[in-house]
């Protein structure tokens, strides 16, 4: 099963993207792209 799914919001502080996306895999790999200030949240 594939899918994606992407989502954007803006607030006064700033914006976030996020985008989701999934192919037939058998482990799940996760990659984040963040600004150094957010690398905290990982």
């Amino acid at each position: 099963m594939t899918g994606y799914a992407s989502h954007e919001l803006t607030t006064p502080n700033g914006a976030l993207t996020i985008e989701l996306r999934s192919v037939n895999h058998r482990y799940l790999e996760l990659q984040l792209k963040l600004d150094d200030h957010l690398r905290v949240f990982e």
